[in-house]
């Protein structure tokens, strides 16, 4: 058997994610990060699919990470969250929305992985210039993160994507955006015009 350490998409959706494992018929040993907005955990798979595993977990959408569990790639995770300033992902829709996972680091550096219905696909690297992330910066300290609701959805309407937004260890949900303050959304748009610039979504 070979440890895998597989990230959840979703911090609130942990029973979710280790009945996946479990009807997968892979063992979930424990969660080895529990915090508020990182869930990460130990799996454990058949060492010769070890490498079939890790594609068919990656494509279910329901982690942004999963590779081989070392003392690095713990270190790298817990790093990760420490340095993010704020991390957006979109998910699947009944059209063609785009479906992304992008983080914007402290020092303005931002990794994009681009999964579906974008221009760029895979994961990019690239970094803004410090006068766009003094913006960004500003505009989420204008909003009050932490007070606002973890979700804006109506139960109504499934077939819309979700933007899930973490930002000073609080992760919301939004589906319905004519619920979300004004500061919140502004914030969002300032964000997503550097992912249009880039020519990463269109």
């Amino acid at each position: 058997q070979e440890d895998l350490i597989i990230v959840l998409k979703n911090p609130k959706e942990v029973t979710d994610a280790k009945a996946l494992i479990e009807n997968s018929s892979l063992i979930w040993e424990e969660l080895i990060i529990d915090n508020n907005t990182l869930k990460a955990a130990v799996i454990k798979v058949p060492i010769d699919k070890k490498y079939f595993w890790i594609e068919r977990l990656k494509t279910s959408n329901a982690f942004s990470s999963v590779e081989i569990k070392t003392t690095a790639s713990i270190a790298t995770i817990k790093n990760i969250a420490e340095n993010t300033f704020v991390k957006v992902s979109k998910t699947h829709c009944s059209g063609d929305c785009p479906v992304y996972d992008v983080i914007l680091f402290k020092d303005g550096k931002v990794i994009f992985n681009g999964i579906e219905n974008v221009i760029t696909k895979g994961t990019q690297e690239f970094s803004i210039s410090e006068k766009k992330m003094k913006k960004i910066k500003e505009m989420f300290e204008k909003t009050s993160f932490g007070t606002y609701l973890d979700s804006y959805v109506d139960k109504s309407i499934m077939d819309f994507p979700s933007t899930f937004i973490t930002h000073n260890d609080k992760q919301i949900e939004i589906k319905l955006w004519k619920n979300v303050p004004e500061e919140l959304a502004f914030a969002f748009e300032a964000f997503e015009d550097i992912l249009l610039e880039q020519k990463m979504i269109e």
